[in-house]
């Protein structure tokens, strides 16, 4: 099977710019449009003409008809002369032109034409399958959830070809521990190309930001604010789960110990289990508590003699008798 020449049947070289493609079209659409020229051989060259033209003139169209092998399938595409175009005439020339353009092509005994490749069934699947973006709290991903959505896809019906729209409402189940960009599919459910054949309807989850936490894979980040006292002398504060429920974060001295080592600004602390789980096991990530310490604007001339005098050289621990208590 050999694919037709456009760019001879337009007069035109292959590095043909879009202006001179139209310019080649109108002077040959004119000279050979049926109505104007009663060669016999008019019609059939007409046809060619307004197909080269769709074809050149459509930037995809072109790319594929000047690489007719799909890099996917190994396949070569040919074009074939059945565009869906009627009005392309008109669009060129005006609607008051000759005659009914549509009417020609709608006459007994002829083809409606169609200016597309002939493509695979894995292209049209492409074509026709739906993404819906699901915009989802870091709470719903943690506990997990079911959502709702009613939803108008295309359906072809069977006796007249036509397409025509079908309501429909599906749920989706959001597992805890889902990610962002995690995709959930349903086949063949999609918009129809073909009475019963369709595209696949795909949910991609979206991971809305949060205002305490910060994601990355199972592991949750938070910030924890501590004055200096806090900071210097120990404390024990909570943090609400994204479930609600409560974690306790503690630090102080201990039966063990009676030295403290004091939060420097930056430190870090690992609560382990309190992140996000795994969709599949369930297991639970770590939480990371990363500590602000606010200091003092300002502080009394009886203050600062105070925290000199807690701080003197003699009161302070010395570097072989301290130890240090794990954050």
């Amino acid at each position: 099977m050999s694919q037709p020449d456009y760019y001879q049947i337009l007069g035109v070289s292959k590095d043909a710019s879009e202006e001179e493609i139209k310019k080649a079209y109108r002077k040959l659409a004119l000279k050979w449009h049926p109505d104007r020229n009663k060669d016999p051989s008019a019609k059939v060259e007409f046809q060619k003409i307004a197909e080269a033209f769709e074809v050149l003139s459509d930037p995809e169209k072109r790319q594929e008809y000047d690489n007719p092998v799909d890099p996917e399938d190994g396949q070569q595409h040919f074009y074939f002369y059945t565009p869906e175009t009627d009005h392309l005439f008109h669009q060129m020339f005006g609607s008051d032109i000759f005659f009914d353009f549509g009417d020609f092509f709608s006459a007994p005994g002829r083809k409606r034409p169609r200016y597309q490749p002939q493509q695979s069934f894995q292209q049209r699947k492409r074509q026709k399958t739906v993404v819906h973006q699901v915009s989802v709290t870091l709470e719903d991903l943690y506990k997990g959830t079911t959502k709702k959505f009613q939803l108008t896809r295309d359906i072809v019906d069977k006796k007249t070809n036509k397409y025509t729209k079908k309501q429909q409402v599906v749920q989706i189940e959001i597992k805890p521990g889902y990610v962002d960009g995690t995709t959930i599919s349903f086949q063949n459910m999609g918009n129809e190309w073909a009475p019963g054949k369709a595209g696949d309807l795909i949910f991609e989850i979206r991971e809305l930001p949060h205002s305490a936490f910060k994601r990355k894979g199972r592991t949750l980040y938070t910030n924890m604010q501590l004055s200096l006292v806090e900071a210097l002398t120990g404390f024990k504060k909570e943090i609400k789960r994204l479930d609600g429920s409560i974690c306790v974060v503690e630090h102080g001295l201990s039966r063990r110990s009676q030295i403290l080592k004091p939060i420097q600004h930056g430190d870090e602390k690992v609560l382990i289990g309190e992140g996000m789980p795994d969709p599949k096991t369930g297991e639970k990530g770590n939480l990371i508590v990363r500590f602000k310490v606010e200091y003092p604007t300002q502080l009394t001339e009886q203050q600062c003699s105070l925290i000199k005098q807690a701080f003197s050289s003699s009161s302070l621990v010395s570097k072989k008798d301290e130890m240090e208590v794990d954050l």
